[in-house]
């Protein structure tokens, strides 16, 4: 009898026993299914659109804002540092003197196109949400038209560098999809630039 009992109790454990592995292996296989896939490259891309804008004086009339965006990729160093080339574009800005300049120039339409090369540092401050600090060093190419005392024209074309700071923030929509909010500033005395931007990029 003792033993018909004790191989009962030992099936009755057994069971328990496949039981209790079989629920512990399904939800390690849950959560590993929950888990976000490894990114095999580490690499990301996106654009943006918004207003640019030039540090410059005005004379008797200027406008310093216009339509700009830019374009952007990435490659990761660590989950939260990457190195990143930024390409922006400038809209054309005009801007026009009471008086002759020392170079004869009366008014003039310049617009800027800007190589950036730096790193891209990202700290998470909620669930979703992380904000990006932007350091590096600015190409600048500036095209110049100008008019000229006396009415003669002239394109000027000149190549600067300066530093390059920038800060955002973006919201994950998926795992590989942002939102993003931009400023970015090329440091440059009077021919500084300023780019307000949203846009959105993917990480693949």
């Amino acid at each position: 009898m003792s033993t018909i009992a004790s191989r009962k109790i030992s099936r009755t454990l057994s069971t328990l026993a496949v039981a209790a592995l079989s629920v512990l292996g399904s939800s390690a296989m849950a959560e590993e299914e929950l888990k976000p896939a490894a990114r095999q490259w580490g690499i990301y891309a996106g654009g943006n659109i918004g207003v640019g804008a030039a540090q410059w004086d005005c004379d008797v009339a200027c406008d310093r804002a216009r339509l700009s965006g830019k374009v952007f990729g990435g490659k990761r160093l660590t989950p939260g540092l990457a190195a990143e080339i930024n390409y922006m574009v400038f809209g054309g800005m005009n801007r026009s003197y009471g008086t002759p300049r020392a170079d004869s120039v009366l008014a003039e339409r310049r617009s800027v196109r800007a190589l950036t090369a730096g790193i891209n540092w990202e700290v998470e401050l909620l669930e979703g949400f992380v904000n990006q600090i932007r350091l590096g060093w600015a190409f600048k190419r500036v095209d110049d038209d100008q008019a000229l005392a006396g009415g003669a024209e002239r394109s000027v074309r000149d190549y600067r560098q300066a530093p390059y700071v920038g800060v955002g923030l973006a919201m994950n929509i998926t795992r590989d999809i942002r939102l993003l909010q931009s400023f970015d500033y090329i440091i440059d005395g009077k021919d500084s630039l300023y780019l307000f931007s949203v846009g959105a990029s993917a990480e693949f």
